[in-house]
């Protein structure tokens, strides 16, 4: 595993990905991001010393990075970045430490997962070690999600940058292998039992069962689903009223002159919600397919906005014959932001408003679009789908998938 692990960390050199340019948006030039970051490492390599000290007292991890002060770290600040002293941001996706305020996400705490993946009651601490059983040391400790790129202290004392997923970086194994989907297998439902894609930790999302007049065109999303239509998933205003599409009429139901089966959504990530606390894998692969079709129509849409033309997903479309064929998602062109006044808004040939509310309806304005494409090799068997964010400011969700 050693040799492993420095394979990985030479792969770290050339290939970081870069993450959200947190450095434009504080305002800070080069120079002082520069040197809050050479301080932030600085903290990163005492705080791994404490864990030491921690590991060789107690035989175990510390449950929160503030069970080491002041014992085996004196100097609390140095839990803090320096960019949080600085400007007071945080990034630390609802890990939050009960004892002490601090701006570092300790990914080994002895906590539920909730939102994160909705892993609901699983323990950080239990994920984290699966993954080392498949990766081994490399797993970050301690991340900072607060400098130009994210600063990881793997487990082994290890300070590499990565992009927001740590992951991506690792390729001889599948990012999807490190989910706790996979790692937990089968007992991943009853083991997250209490969590939630809204993020309030207080029950597991339900979905409504699917139709026994559903056709098999209509393609099945049930285990794929990662949020409620119901509840607020979007953690920039947990528990607030309105963040949700609790008016969407569920079922098997049509928009835009397709039957559509509308009982729950899948979440992709992207930046703002990342940076608001919203934990969403990255891509969903392997939605089973199986058939051949002419055309597939999509419900879906997204959380925050972009300029217009950027690309913010895909779908990958993976036929029997091994071939794939991409349909990309730009801003604009197939959806916009979900949560704002896009329904009169000009789209591209092939997409339209599926359905929208406006006040005095509902609160706020909500918007749905159908994205109709050619199969691109209509005589191919299509073996199954994937759904894969390109990483931008914006979220993009499905609801569902009609083949024809």
């Amino acid at each position: 595993m050693k040799d492993n692990a420095r394979v990985f960390f030479s792969l770290v050199i050339v290939c970081c990905v870069c993450a959200g340019d947190v450095r434009g948006a504080l305002g800070q030039d080069d120079k002082q991001a520069d040197q809050e970051k050479e301080a932030c490492i600085g903290n990163l390599k005492q705080i791994y010393e404490a864990i030491q000290k921690y590991r060789r007292d107690h035989k175990a991890l510390p449950d929160w990075l503030s069970d080491l002060a002041p014992s085996y770290l004196p100097d609390k600040s140095v839990l803090v970045c320096p960019v949080t002293k600085r400007t007071g941001k945080i990034s630390n996706f609802g890990i939050v430490d009960p004892h002490l305020a601090n701006a570092y996400l300790f990914e080994f705490a002895n906590t539920d997962m909730g939102a994160i993946y909705n892993g609901g009651k699983i323990k950080m601490l239990e994920w984290k070690q699966k993954q080392m059983g498949v990766v081994g040391s490399v797993v970050p400790m301690v991340r900072c999600h607060l400098h130009n790129q994210v600063l990881n202290l793997s487990f082994d004392g290890e300070i590499y940058e990565s992009g927001s997923s740590w992951e991506d970086l690792f390729s001889v194994v599948d990012k999807a292998d490190l989910s706790p989907e996979k790692l937990f297998g089968k007992d991943f439902a009853r083991l997250a039992g209490g969590g939630g894609g809204s993020g309030d930790g207080v029950s597991a999302p339900s979905y409504p069962p699917r139709s026994a007049e559903a056709k098999t065109n209509q393609v099945d999303l049930s285990q794929f689903y990662n949020a409620s239509l119901a509840k607020a998933w979007h953690p920039t205003a947990p528990g607030t009223q309105g963040y949700d599409l609790a008016p969407l009429p569920q079922g098997l139901q049509t928009f835009a002159d397709v039957s559509f089966d509308v009982r729950g959504l899948v979440q992709i990530a992207g930046r703002k919600l990342e940076e608001a606390g919203g934990k969403f894998p990255s891509e969903v692969k392997g939605i089973p397919f199986a058939a051949k079709c002419k055309r597939l129509h999509f419900l879906h849409s997204t959380g925050w906005s972009v300029p217009d033309g950027t690309k913010i997903g895909s779908y990958r479309l993976n036929y029997s014959n091994g071939e794939t064929r991409e349909l990309p998602i730009f801003y604009g062109q197939q959806v916009r932001d979900w949560f704002a006044n896009s329904s009169s808004q000009s789209l591209d040939k092939n997409s339209v408003v599926a359905w929208s509310i406006k006040p005095p309806r509902d609160a706020d304005n909500k918007t749905l679009f159908k994205t109709s494409w050619d199969n691109p090799l209509p005589d191919g068997e299509i073996k199954s789908i994937d759904y894969i964010s390109a990483g931008s400011d914006a979220a993009p969700f499905l609801i569902a998938i009609t083949a024809e």
